[in-house]
């Protein structure tokens, strides 16, 4: 029986189709039941019956059709039936088993192709409907009003969709050959709706192009880097060919026309490598639907994108950060900062992870030397091992596996690292990052000069810290746990966030069953491996990132190389091993308490000093004060070369008295009959200031007792007098170097 999609009653019921009945009169019933459309079968001699259309039966009955006529059951799962046509709303006419025997499979046609067949269709049914004309003069007749603009308006926008040529200027009509209506009529008899279609554009082979642009297309379907620009390849194959260099622009334009004819998948490949070849393909998307938490750790380093100071030397440098992120609700569940990509720094991460998160079925990372180093990796004593981690890499060059954490750096290292005046990624403007650079290499020269010279230099503020940088990056994990709404994630399905994507933190509270998580005891999180550095133990301290450790017991490894492991999450203790492995002590940073560190003086004694210290200071401001006072006295004449002074002899064989242990009264409170009028020119009751008094007996000899001149030796040797010796010499009351010649008064 050859294969056909229209049979009659009788050969569907002989075929013995499953759930289908065996007898004529019953396979006719259960057709018409359904719908199936049927014609008069043309080309039998009186008269062929009324024949079905299969491709209208149900989708299993047009499957084990197909698979009784041919025995082909992989093709047929393959094959695709139209559907419906849109226009007629009947079921469409095709052939699937003649569309896989005779022709190449297709992709579904386009909205365009489906219009255009729709129109043919249209007009085949127009003919059959002059079908009592006959076909030949309705074909005639169509054409005739299609090509003079007689038919109506309806009817000719159906046949320029159908022709698809545009309407010459100048006419209404379109022209359709009968030639091409015939043809219409065949091919849509033979297999439907389908066969109507345009037939798709084929794209010209290399060896259909010119010799030149073959050659072009070649060389440009290359990695190298001569060919990964189009208009250099022309230019160089214009020179090749001994042509005018003016003739590049000619060629290149051809080529370009070419381009597209060209597959884009095996022009990818030729021009592409590695991770940038995979970019550009199709590839597999990885889902997390069915993860529950801790199932996969995916973990990654990244070089941060600002310079930052040196925590040993104070140099700018790039660390890098380390992040241990939950595949299954995208929280970050352990970091970690280290001065390079290394083994310690993985570690660190990890051990944060696993001490605050619990431990996880698989860690997926990259086949970087932090993440696949032996104290990681090694199958006795690795800490993958220990926990029983399955530790997974991905391919070498290929970082599109943990493309979750890949694109995350975006969101928060990358995002914090533009808050510092040293950002240096991809996006930064490149006039601020060579001065920047220009400031790095300036203060570096002048520290360098400073091991000669000794100066003192004051270091560029813009510049961050390690411990500024240290909480630039936690506080940027917490506000991507907390604050960032991922677009990978759940939507909130109620309560004030209804419709909003949820954070990292509201995925995990939502999704995480407590009794799932597999917690470490304290004795192995402590035990978890560590970063560490090599110190040497002097005197029961160890230093390390410019602090002091101190623990008594650190004598007896003392003037030694110790293991010091540290987190960088506490900077308060640090834990220090032999080199040989054994555990010595925890020391702790001097300033805490039960260290050696201790107040440099006692708070009651600098509280002191300091006191002392300002009333020094109010006694020097308030004798220049007073000195500058005086200066608005008169100056007196100079005094006799030679006067006496009572009580002053034999100072020069004994010692001067100095003016602080001398014991006088300058101030003496006036009783009440003092208070009362008396001579101008008498003594003072009282002086203000020993200046005063000294200016007045300097004046006034006369009047000199023996204390006086006592008085008066002993404030010359004084320091305040020292300080004032010009002062009172430009007056004239100056004191004489040998005070001996002050014998008697007056």
């Amino acid at each position: 029986m050859s294969a056909s999609t229209w049979l009659t009653a009788a050969e569907l019921a002989a075929l013995g189709l499953p759930d289908w009945p065996g007898s004529e009169f019953r396979s006719r019933a259960k057709l018409q039941a359904l719908g199936v459309p049927s014609r008069v079968r043309e080309g039998r001699q009186g008269g062929g019956g009324r024949e079905f259309d299969t491709a209208a039966l149900p989708t299993a009955l047009r499957r084990a059709l197909l698979v009784r006529q041919h025995g082909l059951a992989q093709q047929v799962a393959d094959t695709v039936v139209p559907g419906p046509s849109v226009l007629t709303g009947q079921v469409a006419v095709c052939a699937p088993t003649q569309v896989a025997q005779h022709q190449p499979a297709r992709t579904p046609p386009s909205k365009a192709d489906s219009a255009c067949a729709d129109a043919r269709v249209l007009l085949v049914a127009h003919l059959r409907g002059l079908a009592h004309l006959g076909m030949t003069k309705a074909v005639q007749q169509l054409s005739d009003d299609l090509h003079g603009g007689f038919a109506p308006q309806q009817l000719l926008d159906t046949a320029a969709t159908a022709n698809q040529r545009p309407r010459k200027p100048g006419t209404n009509g379109v022209t359709i050959s009968t030639r091409t209506l015939f043809r219409w009529v065949g091919e849509h008899r033979k297999g439907g709706w389908a066969a109507l279609l345009p037939a798709p554009s084929q794209a010209a082979p290399l060896a259909s192009l010119a010799d030149d642009v073959a050659l072009c297309l070649k060389r440009y379907a290359s990695p190298a880097g001569s060919s990964r620009v189009l208009m250099q390849v022309c230019r160089d194959v214009t020179a090749e060919l001994g042509r005018h260099f003016d003739d590049a622009t000619v060629l290149y334009g051809r080529v370009r026309r070419a381009l597209p004819k060209v597959d884009k998948v095996q022009l990818i490949k030729a021009r592409h490598r590695g991770a940038e070849r995979a970019a550009k393909l199709p590839f597999k998307r990885r889902l997390t639907e069915g993860l529950h938490t801790n199932d996969v750790w995916v973990m990654d380093g990244h070089t941060f994108k600002a310079k930052v100071r040196h925590p040993d030397h104070g140099q700018p440098f790039a660390p890098e950060v380390t992040l241990v992120l939950d595949a299954s609700d995208r929280y970050i569940v352990g970091w970690s900062a280290s001065l390079s990509e290394n083994v310690h720094g993985v570690a660190a991460a990890f051990r944060h992870a696993v001490t605050a998160h619990g431990v996880p079925g698989i860690v997926y990372s990259d086949n970087g030397g932090g993440e696949t180093a032996k104290a990681l990796d090694c199958p006795v004593v690795g800490m993958y091992a220990r926990l029983g981690v399955d530790h997974r890499t991905g391919l070498p060059g290929h970082p599109q596996g943990h493309g979750l954490i890949e694109r995350s750096w975006q969101t928060h290292m990358i995002r914090a690292a533009r808050k510092f005046a040293t950002y240096q990624g991809s996006d930064a403007d490149a006039k601020c990052v060579r001065d920047m650079r220009g400031t790095i290499d300036k203060e570096r020269r002048a520290l360098e000069r400073t091991k000669s010279t000794g100066e003192v230099i004051t270091l560029n503020q813009r510049i961050p810290s390690w411990k500024q940088f240290l909480d630039e990056v936690a506080q940027a994990v917490v506000d991507y746990n907390a604050q960032h709404r991922h677009r990978g994630l759940h939507k909130h399905e109620s309560g004030p966030f209804m419709g909003k994507r949820r954070t990292p933190a509201e995925e995990r509270m939502a999704r995480m069953v407590p009794d799932e998580i597999v917690r470490l005891a304290e004795f192995d999180a402590r035990n978890l491996a560590l970063p560490s550095v090599v110190r040497k133990a002097v005197r029961g301290e160890v230093q390390f990132l410019s602090r002091f450790y101190f623990n008594a017991d650190l004598m007896q490894v003392d003037e030694q190389q110790v293991r010091v492991d540290y987190d960088l999450a506490d900077a308060n203790r640090v834990w220090i091993w032999t080199l040989d492995g054994q555990y010595v002590c925890e020391a702790l940073e001097t300033r805490q308490a039960g260290s050696n560190g201790m107040p440099y003086f006692p708070a009651n004694a600098l509280d002191a000093a300091r006191h002392r210290r300002v009333q020094a200071a109010v006694k020097r401001r308030e004798a220049q004060i007073d000195l500058a006072r005086r200066e608005l006295q008169p100056t007196l004449p100079a005094p006799a070369a030679e006067f006496q002074v009572p009580g002053l002899q034999g100072l020069n064989s004994g010692r001067r008295k100095s003016h602080d242990d001398m014991a006088f009264v300058e101030r003496v409170e006036p009783t009440t009959e003092q208070l009362a009028p008396a001579d101008p020119n008498a003594r003072p009751l009282c002086f203000d200031s020993h200046s005063s008094r000294y200016e007045w007996l300097m004046r006034d000899r006369s009047r000199w007792t023996a204390e006086d001149g006592a008085w008066l030796a002993a404030y010359a040797a004084s320091n305040e007098y020292a300080g004032l010796r010009d002062f009172y010499a430009s007056r004239g009351l100056g004191w004489p170097e040998d005070p001996a010649a002050f014998n008697a008064a007056g």
